[in-house]
């Protein structure tokens, strides 16, 4: 409340290792919010980890207290959670908890949200096992957002150097192929889960390679254009919305202002299209005026 008044904060994000229970490590989360909002009238932004395999009570009241909950999904299957915890259960402990928050805000009608996240590359799982289970968890659930976090291996990481004083300025290790690659394939589930979510396109619009991922060099709306040539050339002045956003180098931004442009007259050329944030180098061999 301090950083609050002080104007440096405008939010909490509260999460917790499981104390005792996770009933027990809950309690003591949703004491903290209680505090905040009844004793210190907090009514702004509030993220709320649930730990897995708290109970409906505790799941209700975070989500009657919170502006956002979340539990992580951390794999795509069961299979591929096995090898990263022996405790934690999939389906008891994960989906059964996301389900329960989904079936609450629905109850109790608050504008409560709810997100979840994946940790990339650390069970062996594919980036087309990752997508699909986005889109079940979008289309199930109603999930908010989905979010995507490299696993880096610190087991294998080199040995840090003998000399480590605070004042001495020691160049840090190269990066490994496989951390690089890992932080390349989190960028890419980035931009499939806002094609997803904000271009409108479905799951069979993404496409991967023969082992089932992504490419680590060139972004998936850009595989997808290349491989639907009937698609294209789109007519700036003629396309609606959906159409545009198919276009390499036309986001959301660029896609409202050109249909904004468009009711005051005609646009005839890529200097009129820069000016609307598009990317006229990557869409001007998709595109007609």
């Amino acid at each position: 409340m301090q950083l609050l008044e002080a104007n440096l904060v405008s939010g909490l994000f509260l999460s917790s290792g499981v104390c005792g229970s996770p009933d027990a490590a809950m309690s003591r989360l949703l004491a903290t919010v209680e505090i905040l909002r009844r004793h210190h009238r907090f009514r702004g932004f509030v993220h709320l980890k649930i730990i897995p395999g708290a109970g409906p009570a505790a799941i209700e009241q975070a989500v009657r207290l919170a502006t956002r909950v979340s539990v992580n999904i951390e794999s795509p299957t069961a299979a591929h959670l096995a090898k990263l915890s022996q405790r934690k259960r999939f389906h008891e402990d994960i989906i059964s908890t996301i389900d329960t928050i989904n079936r609450l805000r629905q109850q109790i009608k608050r504008t409560c949200k709810q997100t979840t996240q994946f940790v990339v590359g650390a069970a062996g799982e594919t980036d087309r096992d990752i997508v699909r289970a986005t889109d079940r968890l979008y289309e199930k659930f109603d999930m908010e957002r989905v979010y995507f976090s490299a696993y880096q291996d610190y087991h294998a990481a080199p040995p840090p150097p003998r000399q480590t004083s605070l004042f001495t300025d020691l160049p840090l290790p190269p990066a490994r192929p496989e951390t690089s690659s890992t932080f390349i394939r989190e960028h890419r589930l980035y931009q499939v889960d806002f094609l997803l979510r904000k271009y409108r396109f479905g799951r069979e619009d993404i496409l991967f390679d023969e082992q089932g991922n992504l490419s680590l060099t060139e972004d998936p709306k850009l595989i997808w254009a290349k491989q639907h040539p009937e698609f294209f050339p789109v007519n700036i002045n003629r396309a609606d919305r959906w159409q545009l956003l198919r276009v390499p180098g036309i986001g959301p931004t660029g896609a409202k202002r050109i249909l904004q442009a468009r009711r005051e007259g005609r646009i005839r050329n890529p200097q009129d299209l820069k000016a609307f944030q598009v990317r006229t180098a990557a869409a001007q061999s998709y595109i007609t005026y």
